[in-house]
């Protein structure tokens, strides 16, 4: 009796630990299996009208005012691999973030924080002075948290494809953004 109650736990029990290794090392839910997370970022929402005077904390965060309208960051391709390079993007400042070979990587991402978060980037913003809009040349791209599950979509590869030229967002976020978690991986 007492070999066969171990003959088929210890089998159950070794069974649940490959489970949990497998899916240990799985992808988050919306990114494809396989794939190498390479570099992440946190896009931070920053009380509203208030400069951020802390540091960047190597390079792994940027700044934005909750409530921003039309907050700036460059995005810049350097050969010098993924990193912010200035994470202050509050108020009247300008972040910047270097981007590197994107054909080899994809990023993408997903809002977190309290419900109701939202974040907007149009990519290089021109104005109309006919209309008084921001004109979004490249690309939008947008999250919105709704309390749910927070589950990474891709990110446009033509808001972080400086290679030819440097790339402006303006970013525009609402009194409940918090974060906006952003991975780059490599393709597989």
């Amino acid at each position: 009796m007492k070999r066969s109650i171990v003959g088929v736990i210890v089998p159950a029990f070794l069974a649940m630990l490959m489970g949990f290794s497998s899916t240990a090392w799985a992808n988050p839910e919306g990114i494809p299996a396989g794939w190498k997370k390479v570099y992440q970022f946190n896009l931070i929402g920053y009380p509203a009208d208030k400069e951020y005077t802390g540091g960047c904390g190597g390079g792994g965060r940027i700044f934005v005012n909750r409530d921003a309208h039309h907050a700036h960051i460059v995005i810049r391709d350097h050969n010098d691999g993924w990193h912010v390079e200035d994470c202050n993007a509050t108020t009247d400042n300008v972040g910047e973030i270097h981007s590197d070979e994107l054909g080899v990587f994809k990023v993408f991402a997903r809002i977190l924080g309290k419900p109701n978060g939202n974040l907007h980037i149009c990519a290089e913003i021109l104005f109309d002075p006919d209309t008084h809009d921001h004109v979004c040349e490249l690309d939008v791209f947008e999250l919105h948290r709704d309390g749910g599950k927070s589950i990474f979509q891709p990110a446009p590869d033509s808001i972080f494809d400086a290679s030819l030229f440097d790339i402006i967002w303006s970013v525009t976020t609402n009194e409940d953004f918090r974060i906006a978690n952003f991975r780059v991986y490599r393709v597989q």
